[in-house]
């Protein structure tokens, strides 16, 4: 008798899932074709049991309540709809900005910055990396996280020029920003003179590394009142007025011998400083027209589906569906594989019940077997 009903329980469930599934709308790639059904449903188990995890860390650092945990979660999953993320990743870089010091809001805004220059960049593969350039940048700069947008919209407004790729430039700001920020410059006028010089020599180091010694000369020069791309504006107009030999001797005398050929770089390109300038300061909204194109792609399109995937997931947290879920792994596959076939072409995934993380005792460690928990703390056990 027991093992009729939980045959029938089992179908219950399995009939349930088929519904709620059925009903979404089907998920496809540019040219049509199915970006991938779900064949392997106990997949669903480990991205909660990943949630769990990265919710537990979250929840330790930042002292949210349940409540705030629910909220940061959502805010997640929609963040990484727009920026081609798994929920749970975007979590993960979220707990990390709040670790070193950031709160919420600031931790919220650099992660989404952070996965954005990930996807723009061809370099910078891990949003980890990207969000230490960022805060790196952010913080010698002197500016609050908001910052973080601006600096991806101007490395993508200057790169479209063409007159240098977007890796490049990013390395080239991160090297100099401190020295820039100590020398007045603005972050825009920063990228105008590494473009400019790096237009010429095209050799980044050598353009980062010589700029670093000018700004230093010129401040011991000029005193620290003065911002040094004013200095070097105002040097180009005597420039103009010198020939070659005499352009030398100027170039000597004001910043060494070791850096006179990145001077002259920027004394010959001043013009290509200024139009740098100008595209970093017009490159409001840059950044997520690129990212847009990311959206758009194969790697993209598989990206967004993962994180529709998570949703689902999560979402299945608040419903009978999960222990039968997490049975599977220890039953078999047999009564899997019914509901996959049943299924057949999966549509696409969005929220399913009333929440990501369910109202029944969020961030409250309490008895339970939900997810065979009795001896370790999880944000998913029930009263």
């Amino acid at each position: 008798m027991n093992n009729d009903n939980d045959e029938n329980n089992n179908n219950q469930t399995q009939d349930t899932l088929i519904k709620e599934l059925s009903a979404l709308t089907e998920y496809y790639l540019p040219d049509g074709i199915l970006v991938k059904g779900i064949e392997n449903l106990t997949r669903m188990k480990n991205n909660v049991l990943e949630l769990d995890n990265v919710l537990l860390d979250l929840a330790k650092t930042s002292n949210l309540t349940a409540s705030e945990l629910k909220n940061i979660t959502q805010e997640a999953f929609q963040m990484g709809d727009a920026v081609g993320s798994s929920g749970i990743k975007v979590l993960s870089y979220i707990t990390s900005a709040n670790k070193a010091g950031y709160d919420m809001q600031e931790s919220l805004a650099l992660a989404e910055e952070a996965l954005k220059m990930s996807n723009i960049s061809s370099g910078i593969d891990s949003a980890s990396d990207a969000m230490n350039h960022l805060k790196t940048i952010v913080d010698n700069f002197n500016e609050n996280t908001d910052f973080a947008s601006t600096i991806n919209d101007a490395l993508t407004g200057v790169s479209k020029t063409g007159a240098v790729d977007f890796d490049t430039l990013a390395q080239g700001a991160l090297t100099l920003s401190e020295s820039a920020g100590k020398a007045g410059l603005s972050f825009e006028e920063m990228l105008g003179l590494l473009t400019g010089a790096y237009s010429i020599l095209k050799d980044m180091d050598q353009v980062s590394g010589g700029e670093l010694a000018i700004f230093s000369k010129l401040k011991e020069t000029y005193g620290d009142a003065r911002n040094v791309y004013d200095i070097l504006a105002e040097l180009n107009n005597v420039w103009n007025t010198l020939d070659e030999p005499s352009r030398e001797a100027f170039a000597i005398s004001t910043v060494g011998d070791d850096q006179k050929e990145v001077f002259a770089a920027l004394m010959d390109n001043w013009q290509g400083v200024e139009s740098a300038v100008s595209s970093a300061s017009d490159s409001f909204g840059a950044a997520n027209d690129a990212n847009n194109v990311y959206l758009d792609s194969i790697t993209g399109k598989t990206a967004e589906f993962q994180n529709q995937v998570e949703k689902l997931s999560a979402s299945l947290m608040d419903s009978g569906i999960l222990k039968f879920f997490l049975k599977l792994s220890a039953t078999g596959t047999g009564a899997l594989n019914a509901v996959t076939e049943r299924l057949g072409p999966l549509g696409s995934l969005a929220t399913l019940g009333s929440g990501y993380l369910g109202a029944k005792g969020l961030g409250q460690h309490t008895r339970c077997d939900t997810f065979g928990c009795e001896a370790q703390e999880s944000f998913y056990c029930y009263v």
